[in-house]
């Protein structure tokens, strides 16, 4: 497969990645962009954590984008809401159509000579983009092998452990 071109790689499309996508779209319309996400879905730390009774822990009129109001009554959202919100912020603004999912970036190197970025990505076969400028929003969770730190007496605990 050939290479991709666009003036900026995004890697990451959660609540970060959207904004970055937006603003993008609003202040540099002339640059050509594209948000790579290694899940199949948007949203982030929203799409990724299921455990029971997840919600935000911060106001959402605080947590939610200057340029999109959260409207709903409740404060402090359970995950639905977030993401319903952050699927219209991007539907709203047409931001779906630069959105790759399934895209695990394998590596990203700058090369002086030509002042770009090279990334290649995997998703059954490698695909590989160049840009000028390169934006991570990734987040800080290591999907395959969580952080988990040790919790003293967490053997004699009988009840269920939940970490995320």
């Amino acid at each position: 497969m050939g290479t991709e071109n666009f003036d900026v790689v995004v890697v990451g499309c959660g609540i970060s990645g959207i904004s970055a996508a937006y603003h993008l779209s609003k202040f540099c319309p002339a640059k050509s962009f594209v948000v790579l996400e290694r899940r199949q879905n948007l949203g982030g730390t929203w799409d990724l954590f299921t455990y029971p009774g997840i919600r935000s822990d911060s106001d959402m009129f605080t947590f939610g984008f200057g340029w999109r109001n959260w409207t709903n009554k409740s404060i402090i959202s359970p995950k639905n809401e977030i993401l319903e919100y952050l699927n219209a912020a991007v539907d709203e603004n047409n931001l779906r159509p630069h959105f790759r999912f399934n895209q695990n970036v394998l590596s990203a190197s700058f090369s002086s000579d030509s002042q770009r970025w090279t990334i290649k990505t995997e998703k059954g076969q490698t695909t590989t983009y160049e840009c000028q400028y390169l934006m991570f929003n990734t987040g800080y969770y290591q999907y395959e092998n969580p952080y988990i730190p040790d919790f003293p007496g967490q053997g004699n605990y009988k009840g269920v452990f939940l970490h995320p």
